[in-house]
């Protein structure tokens, strides 16, 4: 209801006569796509035959209530209530929240909702969600709870306005906020959820069953041949596609829209998919956004009682095998390129039900479940070019990812051999995030998170990356890693940097030793004098010190780090927190739409030519000890350095630049 003396005006737009008189050509077309031999559809068959549009409606909804479509989306009616829902409530008042930003939608002249309205940070992405319809699901479970009227009523109001200011559908690729394909495949699997789960409902009315299914073909139209083709996108779209094509096998194309769904998923996972289950996006939360797509896809089948080919389950396990192998400690997933910190546990867990994998719930439950998984706790996925290192299962574990594969075939940073850090239960080097996509604080996202600026990397005379090749032709060469019980370590380069003049590239090893420190050696091979600039972005909550060329965080009792670093020349060292001029430095965005400042220490030194050099990263709870480094030699070949720690016996490596592994040469008091 919009007002009182509105309610009249409400009551006859939801009867199956209205629809037929306002909406006449539409529920015309609508018997044109079902199909009428299908049992149970005689007496609709009849109606149609004797142009009898509302017999034939009235038909058809009674069809629906009393059938089988859509079984496992089905609920019993709800039992009246009048308890109430915070967050439901906030709908009712056209509060909605998107992205962690909350407004009010106006109204249209006409009483509808402004389903273009962008949000309180004219954010586009803010009016996509709107046209989602997640709200939609919100409403129905707190109507399930409550048994709450008004829940019900809003969620029947916003499908018939929906549809109404939907029209006329454009039966063409376009991306406005209400026809483009990703907030198709969302609604249509909101919608699912809606007309199934309310079929016993007398509250749901013949005006809205009666639109949605009206609508629903022009959905999965748009899903059938305007599709994006190999991303994420096309796992959304197409999993959408076969929910319509599943649950309403009524319609004449359902068939041909889930075959056609069913084989070009198929595809797509051996496309998308490396073969160490990576998505080539090489992006964390849309590799989830993929795989989950992929995996209701095989629920829907599962559901409807359909078979798929073997090797899409075997896919899809990899799929699952990453997302598990790449847990941080603290249960979050990688937070690369577009990701937020998403704490993927509980999808793990559910998952090593489904697949039978006793091994991902142990790691997805810190070993209070399952079994020892038999390999890691450190994992190399040479395909995606990414090192995830554990010292061990347990919470506190250290914890550290290098990133040396390609660029990535969509939300790509430029970030190529970065490095993130946890331990003792808390972050301390990461990845700045994603911000924002769009709005007034897009800045944030063209000048910083996309850019190297953002990332723990080194820039030449001021320049960053440029775009890497976006896909892995081959897996990284099997001696440019190694893991084992002493030492794992990863070699990559970097050659690709934007608008830098002359030849220069960047080779990086990292080594993580068994007695839990780190050693990042850098070798720049140039052709002309250059200034540095390496940077080490820290966790906000981390208290960042410079002690000398020294930088490491003091927080007493927590995870703290002390990075040293070895090199025959000195840095200019400083930190850097929340700058906005003369460049953004120093912000950090765990989730989108949300960012704060965080300290970032910035070393810069001129080098006359090539150059080679190291950092020692020393964790700790608490004080960190003292660490010293000495480059004993460098070479084309390779660098030798000795390693103190305050207590122990040195270490001298040996770091290969290429074709070798590091090896510890001698230890020494």
């Amino acid at each position: 209801m919009y007002w009182k003396d509105g309610w009249k005006i409400m009551a006859e737009e939801s009867t199956i006569e209205w629809v037929c008189t306002q909406y006449r050509e539409r529920v015309k077309a609508l018997f044109e796509m079902l199909d009428l031999e299908r049992d149970g559809l005689q007496a609709v068959k009849a109606a149609v035959a004797g142009d009898d549009p509302i017999g034939a409606c009235t038909a058809l909804l009674a069809y629906y209530r009393q059938g089988h479509s859509g079984t496992w989306l089905r609920w019993p009616a709800v039992r009246p209530g009048f308890t109430r829902d915070k967050s439901a409530d906030a709908i009712l008042n056209d509060k909605f929240s998107f992205y962690g930003q909350t407004d009010r939608v106006p109204r249209t002249p006409g009483g509808g909702l402004e389903w273009t309205h962008p949000g309180p940070s004219d954010d586009w992405e803010w009016t996509l969600a709107l046209n989602r319809h997640f709200h939609l699901g919100q409403l129905l479970d707190a109507y399930r709870v409550t048994g709450n009227s008004e829940y019900v009523l809003r969620i029947d109001e916003h499908i018939r306005d929906w549809i109404s200011a939907s029209l006329p559908y454009p039966a063409r690729s376009n991306a406005t906020a209400i026809w483009r394909g990703l907030e198709i495949s969302f609604r249509a699997k909101i919608w699912a959820q809606v007309f199934f789960g309310l079929q016993q409902d007398a509250l749901f009315t013949p005006a809205a069953r009666l639109l949605m299914l009206t609508s629903l073909p022009e959905h999965a139209h748009h899903l059938r041949h305007f599709h994006n083709p190999s991303s994420n996108w096309t796992t959304m779209e197409l999993s959408a596609l076969g929910m319509i094509a599943a649950a309403w096998p009524e319609y004449r194309e359902s068939p041909a829209w889930l075959n056609y769904a069913s084989a070009t998923l198929t595809r797509e996972l051996a496309k998308q998919v490396y073969p160490d289950g990576a998505q080539h996006e090489l992006t964390s939360h849309y590799h989830w956004v993929a795989l989950s797509n992929f995996e209701q896809f095989a629920d829907i089948c599962r559901g409807a009682g359909l078979s798929l080919p073997d090797e899409y389950g075997a896919r899809l396990e990899s799929m699952w095998q990453y997302l598990a192998f790449t847990l941080r400690p603290d249960g979050h997933g990688l937070l690369n390129n577009d990701s937020d910190l998403d704490d993927n546990r509980d999808r793990v867990l559910k998952a090593a039900k489904i697949y039978n994998r006793p091994d991902w719930a142990y790691i997805a439950s810190h070993g209070a479940k399952g079994d020892l998984p038999e390999g890691g706790p450190s994992f190399i996925f040479p395909w995606a070019g990414q090192l995830v290192f554990r010292s061990g299962w347990e919470t506190d574990a250290l914890w550290a990812f290098f990133d040396l594969g390609p660029f990535g075939t969509a939300h790509q940073h430029n970030d190529k051999l970065h490095l993130s850090v946890s331990a003792f239960g808390r972050d301390l080097i990461v990845d700045s995030g994603r911000f924002t996509y769009s709005g007034k604080d897009v800045h944030f996202r063209n000048h910083y998170a996309l850019v190297s600026r953002a990332h723990n990397v080194i820039l030449l005379d001021g320049k960053g990356q440029g775009p890497g090749p976006l896909c892995a032709q081959a897996p990284i060469a099997e001696n440019d890693y190694s893991i084992s019980s002493g030492m794992t370590f990863a070699r990559g380069t970097c050659d690709h940097f934007d608008a830098l003049l002359g030849q220069a590239v960047h080779t990086r090893v990292v080594i993580c030793h068994s007695n839990n420190f780190i050693i990042v050696a850098d070798r720049i091979e140039t052709d002309r004098a250059r200034s540095l600039e390496t940077l080490w972005h820290w966790h906000p909550r981390c208290t960042v010190v410079m002690d000398g060329q020294t930088v490491l965080s003091t927080d007493e009792g927590l995870g703290n780090l002390r990075i040293v670093p070895v090199a025959g020349f000195s840095w200019n060292s400083r930190v850097l927190k929340g700058q906005e001029d003369p460049h953004l430095q120093g912000w950090y965005s765990e989730r989108y739409n949300k960012w704060e400042p965080n300290p970032t220490a910035v070393l810069t030194a001129d080098i006359d030519g090539t150059t080679s050099f190291a950092w020692l990263l020393l964790p700790a709870r608490g004080k960190v000890r003292m660490v010293r480094g000495e480059i004993l030699d460098t070479t084309a070949d390779a660098l030798r350095l000795r390693i103190q720690i305050q207590g122990e016996a040195a270490l001298t490596f040996s770091v290969p630049w290429r074709n070798r592994v590091p090896v510890v040469e001698l230890d020494g008091p």
